[in-house]
């Protein structure tokens, strides 16, 4: 298969995880409108129309691009390209193929929280990540609705390690497809929960867009555990919130115990 073949079979796998998930979001939760005290975060605010259209070009648009790189990279691996995935067990083994996905895994997610936080910064929120939060009410449409600049940042992130950490390609494709779904639910506005202990529910995220300066992470709750960012009830955030002159008062939410 030539490169076109593995960037038309990336954007069809961006696309499809988007309008499959999402569109099965819609179908299952969004079409139920009058039942939405069930079943949404935030039962009282919905995105308008033209925020709609918005999300669904703007998200499209970015998955195309992305897959368009994925594709580019996909080939450049098959052809022997530089990189560090390897395709057989024996390689390494299986023990040291999970150890170093799981180190990939943790360290993309660190990655990701802080450059995240980064974007939170007077400047750059400004200018670049400002388009993602004007949806403060989101949908899965909303995931990967934001500046070119900010989706190249994380799918960076994401290519980085695959030149110099070993991974086998089972083991990338895993992590992708998780953290990937993650985003798309942590997006979706609805009253999810979560059986794994280190992933919030969704509303953990929701109450990002809402308060903006609070749960950065994107799998593992515990960056912003470690570094004071989990939301604390009945605390008002601003800009400046995470200065050290800032009192961190009040009990960190408990995402568990809410609907």
């Amino acid at each position: 298969m030539g490169l076109a073949g593995y960037i038309a079979v990336a954007i069809a796998g961006g696309l499809g995880m988007l309008f499959g998930i999402g569109g099965y979001l819609e179908w299952r939760y969004y079409r139920r409108r009058d039942r939405a005290v069930e079943w949404k975060t935030q039962p009282g605010r919905w995105p308008s129309r033209a925020a709609r259209r918005k999300e669904l070009l703007l998200g499209a648009a970015n998955t195309v691009g992305a897959s368009v790189v994925s594709g580019w990279f996909a080939h450049h691996v098959a052809s022997g390209g530089a990189s560090s995935i390897y395709w057989d067990l024996e390689t390494h083994g299986v023990a040291f193929s999970i150890a170093t996905t799981l180190v990939y895994f943790v360290v993309t997610d660190g990655l990701l929280y802080g450059a995240h936080r980064l974007l939170h910064r007077r400047f750059f929120f400004r200018h670049i990540h400002r388009v993602h939060h004007r949806w403060t009410s989101p949908t899965a449409f909303t995931a990967p609705a934001m500046h070119p600049l900010e989706f190249a940042l994380y799918q960076s992130i994401m290519l980085a390690p695959l030149f110099v950490l070993p991974i086998h390609v089972v083991g990338l494709v895993v992590v992708l497809v998780y953290q990937n779904t993650i985003a798309f639910l942590d997006h979706s506005g609805v009253a999810l929960g979560s059986v794994l202990p280190w992933q919030p529910p969704p509303r953990f995220h929701d109450d990002h867009h809402v308060h903006f300066h609070v749960n950065y992470g994107q799998t593992l709750g515990v960056w912003d555990r470690l570094f004071g960012t989990w939301r604390r009830a009945g605390k008002a955030y601003g800009a400046d919130v995470f200065t050290e002159d800032q009192p961190r008062a009040g009990e960190l939410v408990d995402y568990r115990s809410a609907r």
